[in-house]
């Protein structure tokens, strides 16, 4: 499911992150991230969550490190989603 984001606030989504952004691509870079195309391509795929305001990051100040982690509205989204699935889909049996 693709949910379309507005390019200006794509931007807006990744200039709120902006430094945070920056630390995690040294990082990556430091540990030889793109270098590998799975990560490389997992990177790419942090960022366009970031563009699409479904993670939010958190510097840690001791190993200056940045923690990623889902925004609270999309949590929701994803356990409202979880809730729907799990609630249809189950087959009732002789295993209870």
């Amino acid at each position: 499911m693709f949910d379309f984001v507005d390019p200006i606030q794509a931007r807006k989504n990744l200039m709120k992150q902006g430094t945070k952004v920056l630390h995690s691509i040294v990082e990556a870079y430091n540990q030889g991230a793109f270098d590998e195309p799975g990560l490389a391509a997992s990177f790419g795929g942090l960022l366009a969550s970031i563009c699409e305001g479904k993670v939010q990051g958190r510097l840690d100040d001791e190993t200056m490190k940045v923690m990623w982690s889902l925004t609270p509205a999309y949590q929701e989204k994803l356990d409202e989603i979880a809730t729907a699935v799990a609630d249809e889909n189950i087959i009732i049996g002789p295993w209870k």
